[in-house]
């Protein structure tokens, strides 16, 4: 058999390693547009800020690759994909498959700004080449501009602070992370961030015009009306699906690739997809979009390996999970942090800098934010992932929960080995 995965970050690394699990002597070609071999992109953050070097942020070591028979094809970009003759243009090259996975994963939205467009000092914050970039133009006397309050946006923003003069990030929203937290956890990572990074904050605005000289900006414009000095802007507005390659090949895509949500195969038999480039089911309210999210890439790319190869490992369910920190202020959330309805209902208790927040739907809980206070975030995750009945438990889990606080049958088939998981 040979198989062919186009992208190498969290989904296409999980996806040959899970063929390769599978299948021991199938030839396995990995397709990458990037220089290197396969890294963290979580951690580009602590690359900017100098607290790892590039080699720290590898997944695997090259002798890895060499070891289970995994060819990683660096530097080259897939150009094409030809269904009938089962083939992938990359390069110079075409390269024939039995079964095809894309896991070509997100590209940075760069919403219109006027005068930004083609400035030498405006930059992405999504791959280590953006990130490599930013660090070695990025000084003392640098004025950055971050237009994005969300997870890349802020990791940018902490990053930044650490070399700049100053950073200041501008947020459409009226509060920063607005996809992980809520209204009033929001202010108290804000307030901790000021002051710990000293970064500021324009919330509910966003850039619409940009001052320049010769090829760089000097200034940027906002909404408001005020003007924010700026030697260096950062886009972190969002991503959008790289799905290209599987419209041109006759794919079935709505925003992004459409696949069997539990198997990752596509509408084309012979090709599966993974990661960020897919629609997601949300097993927690059923509703269908694109979870960008690295623990989710990497349970899609296990089930899209292990079909591939004839294996049986499937997704039972996907929703949101985030575990991140800013200064040493850990935030974990997972599930509906901003779920809306009268079905839905949360308790809330708050302590120093700790700060817990559960969403209950009926008996169920269904989505969490722990800020400072995250030893019994796989307990939560667990009773989330499992659709756990709270109607019988002894006592209340707004409290450090326990496993004796379930029955039996509770403990040993959803709250004890792998149920203690990020993810099931």
């Amino acid at each position: 058999m040979k198989y062919v995965i186009i992208g190498a970050s969290a989904a296409g690394l999980a996806a040959a390693e899970s063929i390769r699990k599978t299948d021991k002597s199938g030839e396995i070609t990995v397709i990458t547009k990037e220089e290197c071999l396969p890294y963290s992109r979580p951690s580009i953050s602590y690359y900017l800020k100098g607290k790892v070097n590039q080699g720290d942020t590898l997944l695997r070591k090259q002798s890895y690759y060499k070891a289970n028979n995994i060819n990683v094809v660096t530097g080259t970009e897939a150009k094409e994909i030809d269904t009938k003759n089962k083939t992938v243009k990359a390069g110079r090259k075409s390269y024939p498959y039995d079964k095809l996975c894309l896991a070509t994963g997100s590209k940075p939205f760069v919403p219109p700004m006027k005068n930004v467009e083609g400035k030498a000092n405006v930059y992405t914050f999504l791959d280590l080449a953006s990130a490599k970039a930013v660090k070695q133009k990025a000084t003392s006397a640098t004025r950055a501009v971050v237009i994005g309050g969300g997870l890349i946006g802020m990791k940018a923003a902490e990053g930044l602070s650490k070399i700049c003069k100053s950073v200041d990030v501008v947020e459409f929203a009226p509060r920063i992370l607005p996809s992980i937290l809520d209204e009033k956890s929001a202010k108290s990572v804000k307030k901790y961030v000021e002051k710990e990074g000293g970064i500021k904050f324009h919330l509910e605005d966003t850039i619409v015009e940009a001052k320049s000289k010769g090829k760089n900006i000097t200034s940027v414009i906002l909404k408001s009306g005020r003007e924010l000095k700026c030697d260096m802007l950062i886009v972190a507005v969002g991503v959008r699906p790289e799905t290209a390659l599987a419209e041109e090949a006759g794919l079935e895509v709505n925003r992004g690739i459409i696949t069997d949500t539990s198997t990752m195969q596509t509408s084309n038999s012979d090709i599966y997809a993974c990661g960020d480039c897919c629609v997601s089911t949300d097993m927690l309210d059923g509703s269908h979009k694109i979870i960008a999210l690295w623990p989710n890439a990497v349970q899609q790319g296990i089930a899209a390996g292990s079909q591939m190869a004839g294996g049986d490992d499937v997704i039972d369910g996907t929703y949101s999970v985030n575990a991140i920190d800013f200064y040493g202020f850990r935030i974990c959330t997972c599930g509906l942090i901003n779920a809306q309805g009268p079905q839905y209902r949360d308790k809330v208790k708050a302590y120093g800098d700790e700060y817990k927040r559960l969403v209950f739907e009926g008996d169920r809980l269904v989505g969490f934010v722990l800020i400072n206070c995250s030893d019994n975030a796989g307990i939560y995750t667990a009773l989330i992932a499992n659709r756990v009945d709270l109607g019988t438990i002894r006592g209340d889990i707004m409290d450090s929960p326990s496993l004796f606080m379930f029955d039996k049958d509770t403990r040993t088939t959803k709250l004890t080995g792998n149920a203690q998981g990020v993810r099931l």
